[in-house]
């Protein structure tokens, strides 16, 4: 089992303010079965809600530092975003969650300071992988971030057809010097809830994999201030018998943390409670720990719940 640090004990962090999960919009090139959006949101016509410029400028308004999660959708197909990235990170900081399939990622290499990006979260997704041919265009994204100086790690959603084949491909993406993460899956899967419900061999596999590539990078992690907030290793440990749910628990989201959604909205987390429009470039921070109320994502809750 690998070694687990709570956030809460993390004592050196990288100079930010307020972390932001933004959601930028739900259109993606693929269309994984146990994606969150359905097929209509991931074919959505794209839409950005203000220029690129415009949007940098409201991070930049609020005095704060931010440590932008970049997510969608896939970032990479969204309308300048290499630009964008840029902007944002002469101020700011940044992680990308991506499929690492796109012909954008030499020019976000060339024109993105390495230093100002967290973390780059890229996807497998097998089965999408192989349907559009994209296995080497991912390896070879993949290595050419690592090159340059980008913290990137490779993580696959283990959803349960996938469980048999597993060994073979995590072997083939290593052997190419791409080692992946077990994720857990969340959602409903032929009737079954996950990650509650995988068996226990599935569990056992999900975890040797998961100590396989912690070897990996231990010493990628373990040269972290603290984790990646979006970190695959916490799954076997917090994740992987079923979600948590922290409904009821103090959280400095709203304070350290804001959730903003494609139309524009900067929330505290859930959708009723809106703090901020980086469109209409207002943001007003919350002064305090709030009680948490609604079920998101647990990376992020994990990080910023404080402990009873």
């Amino acid at each position: 089992m690998t070694t687990y640090i709570h956030p809460a004990e993390i004592t050196v962090r990288r100079p930010y303010d307020v972390e932001g999960d933004w959601i930028l919009f739900s259109t993606c090139n693929y269309r994984c079965g146990y994606c969150f959006w359905d097929a209509d949101a991931l074919g959505a016509k794209i839409e950005p809600i203000a220029p690129v410029e415009r949007l940098a400028e409201f991070f930049d308004r609020t005095g704060l530092t931010w440590l932008l999660h970049l997510t969608g959708g896939e970032p990479f197909i969204y309308p300048d975003f290499v630009r964008l990235c840029s902007l944002l990170t002469r101020r700011h900081l940044i992680s990308v969650n991506t499929n690492a399939d796109s012909p954008h990622i030499r020019a976000f290499v060339d024109e993105v300071d390495p230093r100002r990006v967290d973390f780059i979260n890229c996807g497998v997704h097998e089965r999408e992988r192989q349907v559009r041919r994209g296995t080497r265009r991912f390896v070879t994204n993949v290595l050419a971030m690592r090159e340059a100086g980008f913290d990137v790690f490779a993580s696959c959603v283990m959803y349960p057809d996938l469980f048999a084949t597993f060994p073979e491909l995590w072997r083939r993406y290593a052997d190419e010097g791409v080692v992946v993460i077990p994720k857990a899956l969340r959602g409903t899967h032929l009737g079954r809830r996950y990650p509650g419900g995988y068996t226990e061999a599935e569990r056992a596999l999900f975890r040797e994999y998961t100590a396989k590539a912690a070897a990996f990078y231990t010493g990628q992690f373990g040269r972290r201030d603290e984790p990646p907030t979006v970190n695959p290793f916490m799954d076997e440990h917090l994740f992987l018998d079923g979600l948590p749910d922290y409904r009821g628990d103090l959280c400095e989201a709203g304070r350290l943390f804001a959730r903003i959604v494609p139309n524009g909205e900067v929330r505290r987390c859930g959708p009723d409670d809106v703090i901020g429009n980086v469109a209409e470039q207002w943001f007003a921070r919350r002064d305090e720990a709030s009680v948490c109320t609604v079920l998101e994502c647990p990376y992020f809750c994990e990080k910023y719940r404080l402990p009873s």
